[in-house]
This record gives structure tokens, C-alpha cells and sequence, in this order.
């Protein structure tokens, strides 16, 4: 009965035992396994029961190390805190922050001038997107990305735009250039992009510059214009001037490979845009500046790279705070300027004087041989406007000098008496009066590409002079000097007037596209690049005329010197007219004249071969004449060749007045005349022969032709005549020999006093 009793009690205690193995149950925070132990819920695993929280782990600020180069393991509250285990939340000791307490905290929460970031984050927004030299080919915009033991645990504050300091409570005064440097030059960069293949860009180009981003479209026309406007739209820059070299796609003047610019930064803002990341005295390193270019896009897929390069960078201005000439209160960001000196930057002299009598009002000394500063500089804080002036100077009330905002100079009168007038951007404005430079004249210097050097306009339509008028004095030579010179250099001129009137071409020839050209004296001189003369105007009967000679030089080999080229198929006109107001009868004048050998050099005079004589007659001196083809038809004055003979090859030989062959003549073709006197070694007629006048032959004469008629006729040779019917219908005198195979017929009286 006792055992019985036992092993009942035993069996009822059985529950009991085993709910009791894990500890308090779990205390609702787990589940209860074999061997009576909890499976901890997250963040109830501190206890055996489930009953205490854990805290966020991270890496420990101090621990000793485990390996080498290996601390900082993962604890509860990053060793800078004390885990509140009812709750699982981390209390951070002083300086620290965050869940785990694994950040730093940011001084004073950065002020409410900034916020506080991890230096991860730091590095990925604010760090350099690559270091620009060497090799860049550009980025993608974000920074380096850091990732060591305290890549979440520094806390750093980055302050807003014109604070610094670690907690952000310090002010940033105005900042400028020190005005007693002089002759330091502006900071300058170039920007290329380069395509692999000379392919075209699209998309868009970011320049990262110290916390602000410049950003250019790729399928915008690259301008001067446009890259300044882009640049001026950074808070941190004010002014820069950009010089585009080569352009995009767009850009017809370029090849579309490259796009570059020269950016030179001519000023920053007075309030810098800057804090305790990005900031500068005045020459910004060229890691300031990096390229983005994962927003561009390359036709066919070309590789892109970014060049970022210095053009400029010794001896830049400096801006830095109160332009050195005071102190900042960087609790206020108020400059306390130096004696002498004012403005909020400290840059402008603060001077105000008063006098009577005969006493200057003001005088103001540069004491020392060695002073190279400014004697006198008036300075605003106001950006160049029209609506202030500079300087104002009034005699009685009246004004009668006076400087604008915008330089602009007002003045009664302006004489220069010494060392002429420069002047280097903005060009020369005279409403009235002109200008007259009595010394040194004056000098034009553009270092502008896309503006003209010098531009003269007259807007005024019943205008009676010259827009532009060259004179010079009475000298005694007129040919030492030059009225208008223009080249790429003095000692490389391209065209020049000469103080005689001469005017002389040296490259590219001269051009007249309408209008043709008149030159009256001294004739035209083109040494090089020939002349193209064109008119489209209907009225005008010639392109080109001459009226006191022109002389035509050509030391080329196989070119011709002068060509005459009517371009119409329709055209009914002269192509060439060589005319003259002389009347005839004038042998020595020539009206057209060829000559060989016109140097003499070789040891060979000059020869006259053709000429056309104001007789008028038409005389070929050496050489002879070849008709091939069309017949020479002479009607008046007869035909005289005095060398060479004649020799006419078809089309037969027509002459209507008295004609006289001082050589050998031969003829194979039809001849017609009025009359012929052949007195040298006789005449060959290989074809039809008709003279109706008077024919004297004084030397041996054959006619092999079928048909010869001749009126009265003498020969003092030897005839003979082998061809058809010979009829002479005049008187016939034959002192040689007289032979006829075929009919031969005589209508007037025949002398033979030949021995055959």
C-alpha cells in the first residue's frame, strides 16, 4: 500500500518537473527546448530566462587587439555606452551617439549651422571623385567610398555655406584680392572631352568645383557665352571668361571629337560660398576641380575620357578674408579694416580731404623710386552698373568729367600728347567730335577671336565722306612708305597700298565678284595668286578694263598667263577687245604686239613675231603664217609677209587688192586674187588660179592646176603650165621661157622673147 501510494505521488509530480526545467519559462521571451533550455526571442538573449534585453552591437572605440591589425570587435554599445537591460537601449557616455553609441557625436550638434555625418558618408558626397592628374578620364560624381572600423563611427559636422569650424559656429567674413599686390595673373583651367573613335557626345557634362556643380549639355552649341553663362551660375564663382576651342556635334567649325574649354576665373564672390570641406585663398588646387561624365552619352559607343588640365596657377590674386588689409571676427563674420583702409572686404581707401584758396583740395605723393602700387584707386562694392558714378568733376556746377560704374569716361575735350592711347577691352566710343592722334599713332591689339580688331561703321546715310581715310604729309619720296599695310606681320605683309597709290597683293590673288575694276594710273601689280574677275551685272559691257596699262608677270612654267574665258554658251559678246582712242596712220604704235626672248637673256635679243600697227596692218615678222583650215580671205590693203613665206594648207587663198610674196610662195589649193607679184624664186599653184589684175612673175612659175585664168600677165622667168585650160585675158609679156601642155588661149597681145 506504501509503494503504491509512492509511485502515485511520483507520476502527479511529472508535469511539474518539466515545466520547471526552463528557467521561469522563458519569461515569455523564448521557447523552451530539450534540456530545459530557452531559445531567447532577438534582443531577449542577455539571461538564461529570456528575461534581460541585449543592446545594438558596434565595433569597439577601445578593446585590445585579437590579431595583427585586428581589433575593434563588435560589443554591446561599442564600449562607449552602458546597456540598459530592461529596455535593450544603449546610454551613451558624453561625446557619444547612435543606437550602438558607435558615432562620435558631433561638436555642440554642429551649431545649427551644419549637420553631422559619418566620414563614409563624408568621403561618398563630399570627397574627390578621383584625383585629377595624371591619367583622369572622369567620373561617375561620387567619392572615394571608405570602409574601415570607423567608416560609421566619426561623426563630423559639414557646415552650411559660410561657416566653418569643428562645431560649425564660426562665421566666414568677406574675402578679396590684397590690393597692394599688383600684376598677379588669374587662376585658369582647360576642360576637355575626347571621344576614341572622333565620334559626337550626348547627354550632359558635370564639373564638380569644391561643393558645386557646373553642368553643360552635349548637344547644346559650345559657346564663349555659353560656358561663361554655365560657370556664373556657381554660387562660389562670379565672374570667369571662357575661350571654347573646339566644339560638339553642333558646332559645324569643329570635327566633333572633342569639346573644350579655357576658363579663366576673373573673380569670386565677396560672401564666400564656402565652409570647413571646400574652400580657398585664391588658386584652387586641381583637385578642386573633377569631371562627371557618367551623364554623357558617345555616338557608336566611343570610350569618353575628361582632361582637366592648368593654364594658370603661380602667382594668382589671392582671396582670402578682409583681402589681408584687416582682421575677421569669426563670431560675427565683420571685417575690422586697417588704418587707410575700408569697405566690407578692407580693399577700398578711406581718405576725405578738403582745401581753399590756391591749395589742392587734394594731392596725394607716392613717396619712392621703387613704388609700383597704385598712386590713386577708386574702389565700390557695388558691381559695375551704369547707374553710379566713379568720379564726378564740375567747374561751377557744370560737369565736365566723369567716370561711370561701368568705366565709361564723359570728358569735354581729350588731347594725348605723349605715347598715343591704349586701350585692351571695350573698344573706343566717340558720339561726337572724332578722334585726332597728332603722335605715336595708334595701336589695335584682340586677343578675342570672334570680334573684329577694328570695325569702322557710318550710320549716316547722306554721308559724303570717307568711312576710313588714309593721307600723309608731302615727302620727298613717295614709294619709301606705306598708306595701308595689312599681313601677319609687319615683315609678312599680304597686302599694302604704297604712298604713290601702288598697291601690291602678295598671297591669295585679288577677287572682284561685281562690278569689275577701273585703274587709272600706275597700271595693277599681282606678284602672286593671280586675278579672277567676275561680273554678273548685265549692263556692264566688260569685266575687267584698263585704262593706263597692265602688266601681266607669270615666272611659273606651263601655266598661262593670261586667259579669256566667256563662260555663257549663249554668249554673242567679245571675249577680248584691244581698243584705241589714237587715230591711224601711226606705224610706231602697236595695238597688239607679241614678243619672244623679252628678257634678252642667252646672249638672244628680243624678237618682235606679231604685230598689229596702228597703220593699221597687220605684219608677222618671224615664223611665217599656217592656215590649215578656213582659207585667209584679205580684203583691202593686200597681204605682205616679209620672212617665212605662206603656206596655206586647204580652204584656198582669196585676195581682193594688190598683192605682192617677196619668197617662195606655194599654193595647193585655190587661189583667187586681183592681182600678184611674185619676184622672188617663183610660185608653185598646185590648185585653181584667177588673178583678174595685173600679174608679174619674175621668176620661174609652174601651174600644175586644171583651171588658170590670169588677166595681163609678164613673166620675166621661166612658165610653165601643165594643167587644163590656161587663158590669159590680157596682155602678155614673157621675157623666159614659156611652156603650156594643155589649152592655152590669148585674148590680148603676147610678146615671147624667151629662148623656149
Amino acid at each position: 500500500m506504501h509503494t503504491m501510494l509512492t509511485i502515485l505521488l511520483v507520476l502527479s509530480l511529472v508535469p511539474l518537473l518539466t515545466d520547471a526545467a526552463c528557467p521561469r519559462g522563458c519569461s515569455g521571451h523564448g521557447t523552451c527546448g530539450a534540456g530545459g533550455v530557452c531559445t531567447c526571442f532577438p534582443g531577449f538573449g542577455y539571461s538564461a530566462d529570456c528575461s534581460l534585453r541585449t543592446c545594438p552591437t558596434g565595433p569597439a572605440w577601445a578593446d585590445k587587439a585579437s590579431a595583427a591589425d585586428t581589433a575593434h570587435a563588435l560589443v554591446e554599445c561599442s564600449n562607449a555606452g552602458i546597456c540598459d537591460r530592461s529596455i535593450g537601449i544603449c546610454e551613451c557616455f558624453d561625446g557619444y551617439t547612435g543606437s550602438a553609441c558607435k558615432r562620435s557625436a558631433c561638436p555642440n550638434d554642429c551649431s545649427g549651422n551644419g549637420v553631422c555625418m559619418t566620414i563614409k558618408d563624408a568621403g561618398m558626397y563630399l570627397g574627390k571623385d578621383y584625383i585629377s592628374e595624371p591619367g583622369a578620364t572622369g567620373g561617375d560624381g561620387m567619392g572615394p567610398k571608405y570602409s574601415n572600423w570607423d567608416a560609421e563611427s566619426i561623426g563630423v559636422c559639414n557646415c552650411d555655406f559660410g561657416f566653418f569650424g569643428p562645431d560649425c559656429s564660426r562665421r566666414m567674413c568677406p574675402k578679396a584680392d590684397d590690393p597692394i599686390t599688383i600684376n598677379q595673373n588669374y587662376r585658369s583651367i582647360m576642360v576637355r572631352l575626347i571621344t576614341g573613335n572622333g565620334a559626337g557626345f550626348g547627354g550632359n557634362l558635370k564639373v564638380n568645383y569644391l561643393g558645386h556643380v557646373a553642368e553643360f549639355s552635349m548637344t547644346t552649341k559650345w559657346t564663349n557665352t555659353y560656358c561663361k553663362q554655365q560657370w556664373e551660375k556657381l554660387d562660389n564663382i562670379q565672374t570667369v571668361d571662357c575661350i571654347v576651342d573646339e566644339g560638339n556635334t553642333l558646332n559645324a567649325a569643329y570635327e566633333g571629337k572633342n569639346a573644350t574649354m579655357n576658363v579663366t576665373f576673373s573673380a569670386f564672390p565677396t560672401l564666400p560660398s564656402e565652409n570647413n570641406f571646400f574652400s580657398h585663398t585664391g588658386n584652387p588646387p586641381l583637385s578642386s576641380f573633377t569631371c562627371d561624365t557618367s551623364g554623357i552619352t558617345v555616338v557608336a559607343g566611343s570610350s569618353k575620357s575628361c582632361i582637366i588640365k592648368d593654364l594658370q596657377s603661380t602667382d594668382v590674386r589671392e582671396y582670402e578674408f578682409c583681402g589681408r588689409r584687416g582682421t575677421c571676427d569669426f563670431t560675427s563674420g565683420l571685417c575690422y579694416c586697417f588704418t587707410g583702409y575700408t569697405g566690407m572686404d578692407c580693399t577700398s581707401d578711406s581718405l576725405s580731404l578738403s582745401a581753399s584758396n590756391a591749395e589742392p583740395a587734394l594731392g596725394v605723393t607716392a613717396v619712392g623710386n621703387d613704388f609700383i602700387g597704385n598712386v590713386l584707386e577708386v574702389q565700390s562694392q557695388k558691381a559695375a552698373a551704369a547707374d553710379f558714378k566713379f568720379m564726378s568733376c564740375k567747374a561751377d556746377g557744370t560737369e565736365v568729367f566723369s567716370i561711370t560704374g561701368q568705366g565709361r569716361i564723359n570728358l569735354g575735350e581729350l588731347v594725348i600728347t605723349q605715347t598715343g592711347a591704349t586701350i585692351q577691352d571695350g573698344g573706343l566710343n566717340i558720339d561726337s567730335g572724332g578722334q585726332t592722334i597728332s603722335q605715336h599713332g595708334m595701336s589695335v591689339t584682340n586677343h578675342l577671336g570672334g570680334v573684329n580688331s577694328l570695325e569702322v561703321t557710318s550710320s549716316n546715310t547722306a554721308m559724303t565722306k570717307a568711312t576710313i581715310a588714309a593721307y600723309s604729309s608731302t615727302t620727298a619720296s613717295k614709294t619709301n612708305f606705306n598708306l595701308f599695310e595689312a599681313g601677319e606681320s609687319s615683315a609678312t605683309l599680304m597686302f599694302k597700298v604704297r604712298g604713290d597709290g601702288q598697291t601690291s597683293i602678295n598671297g591669295g590673288g585679288l577677287k572682284v565678284e561685281s562690278g569689275g575694276a577701273t585703274i587709272t594710273r600706275h597700271g595693277l601689280g599681282i606678284t602672286d595668286g593671280g586675278a579672277t574677275i567676275q561680273s554678273s551685272i548685265e549692263s556692264l559691257d566688260h569685266s575687267l578694263y584698263v585704262m593706263n596699262g597692265a602688266s601681266i608677270y607669270n615666272n611659273r612654267k606651263n601655266h598661262t598667263v593670261l586667259k579669256v574665258h566667256a563662260g555663257l554658251d549663249n554668249h554673242n559678246g567679245t571675249a577680248l577687245e584691244v581698243a584705241s582712242d589714237a587715230p591711224a596712220g601711226n606705224k610706231y604704235y602697236s595695238l597688239l604686239k607679241t614678243v619672244i626672248n623679252a628678257d634678252a637673256d642667252n646672249s638672244n635679243p628680243a624678237q618682235t613675231v606679231f604685230r598689229v600697227s596702228a597703220l593699221p596692218k597687220t605684219e608677222i615678222l618671224a615664223g611665217g603664217l599656217d592656215v590649215w583650215a578656213g582659207g585667209v580671205k584679205v580684203r583691202a590693203g593686200g597681204l605682205r609677209v616679209l620672212a617665212g613665206g605662206a603656206t596655206i594648207g586647204g580652204g584656198g587663198l582669196s585676195i581682193s587688192g594688190a598683192t605682192t610674196f617677196a619668197d617662195p610662195v606655194e599654193f595647193d589649193g585655190t587661189v583667187s586674187v586681183a592681182g600678184v607679184a611674185v619676184d622672188a624664186t617663183g610660185a608653185t599653184l598646185g590648185g585653181g588660179f584667177t588673178s583678174s589684175g595685173v600679174t608679174t612673175f619674175t621668176n620661174k612659175v609652174c601651174l600644175a592646176s586644171q583651171v588658170v585664168t590670169l588677166g595681163s600677165t609678164e613673166f620675166k622667168g621661166t612658165g610653165t603650165f601643165s594643167g587644163g585650160a590656161l587663158t590669159f585675158s590680157g596682155a602678155v609679156t614673157a621675157s623666159g621661157g614659156l611652156t603650156s601642155s594643155g589649152v592655152t588661149s590669148f585674148t590680148e597681145k603676147v610678146s615671147v622673147a624667151s629662148q623656149v
